[in-house]
Parts: structure tokens; C-alpha cells; sequence
């Protein structure tokens, strides 16, 4: 077994490692945002049974209500704060994995005879060029617009 593969492997097993490490956190963080509104419901519930079991006890409910209010509030930061990680994992491993073809076409690059090789090595640059295409469509209008904004014609 070669060192690149070794080194393929080794990339291949950490990021399975990395992508279970994740779910677990999601898992965690979810279950942990669910009892968090699950706590805030209830603290709404049981102010609007106190409420009704004894009037007179106002601030009683009020103060459980703003308990449960608050405990709901912490529930949504929970939640958003669990989206915003998904997307930064999703990108993050995405990446990884653009790289692990990178290195492994250059790998086999390296296998192939000589006279194909500089060829090939120029299709993995311009596929690595075009790999970071633009998010928007270019209109022909937007690329007059970045030649005459770069002084060239």
C-alpha cells in the first residue's frame, strides 16, 4: 500500500469520524431545543392554570408566564443556532470532499505516462477554475460591465 493511499484512507476514515462527530451534535442540539420549548409550553400551560384556578393570583401566571415566555425564546436561539451549524458542517464537509477528488485526481494523474500528464494536469486546473463559478448567472451585460470596469476591452 503507497503513502497516498495510506493518506487517502487515513482522509477517508477521519472525515467519517468528523461527519458522525456532527450528527451526534445535531441530535443533541435538537433534542436539547425540543425540551427547551417543551419546558416553555408547559410554563405557558400551567400560568394559564393557575390563572384560572385562582384569579386573584395574577402575578403568580404572570411570572410563570414570562418563565415559559423566556424558556420559548432560549428554544428558538436553540434552533437557530443549530440551522446555522448544519450549513456551516454541510459547506465544511463539502469542502473536504472537493478536496479528497482533488488529490485524488492528481493522483492518478501521476499514474498516467508522460506524455498525457500535462494535459490532463491543465483539465484539472480549469476544472478547479470552474468549480468556483460564480453563484449568479453572467448576463452579457454584466460581463461588458466587468471589462469596462477592469480598463480592458
Amino acid at each position: 500500500m503507497s503513502a497516498d493511499t495510506t493518506s487517502n484512507s487515513t482522509f477517508i476514515a477521519n472525515l467519517g469520524q468528523f461527519y458522525e462527530s456532527a450528527q451526534f451534535q445535531h441530535k443533541v442540539s435538537f433534542w436539547a431545543s425540543i425540551a427547551a420549548a417543551a419546558v416553555g409550553f408547559l410554563g405557558i400551560l400551567l400560568a394559564f392554570l393557575v390563572f384560572i384556578a385562582s384569579p386573584g393570583s395574577v402575578t403568580e401566571s404572570a411570572i410563570i408566564a414570562i418563565a415559559g415566555t423566556l424558556s420559548e425564546f432560549i428554544a428558538a436561539a436553540f434552533f437557530y443556532i443549530h440551522n446555522k451549524n448544519i450549513g456551516q458542517v454541510d459547506s465544511c464537509i463539502q469542502k473536504l470532499v472537493k478536496l479528497q477528488d482533488t488529490q485524488l485526481a492528481i493522483e492518478l494523474v501521476e499514474r498516467m505516462p508522460e506524455n498525457n500528464r500535462a494535459y490532463m494536469y491543465l483539465s484539472i486546473i480549469n476544472i478547479l477554475i470552474l468549480r468556483n463559478e460564480p453563484q449568479r448567472e453572467i448576463s452579457p451585460d454584466l460581463v461588458r460591465a466587468l471589462r469596462e470596469r477592469s480598463g480592458g476591452e
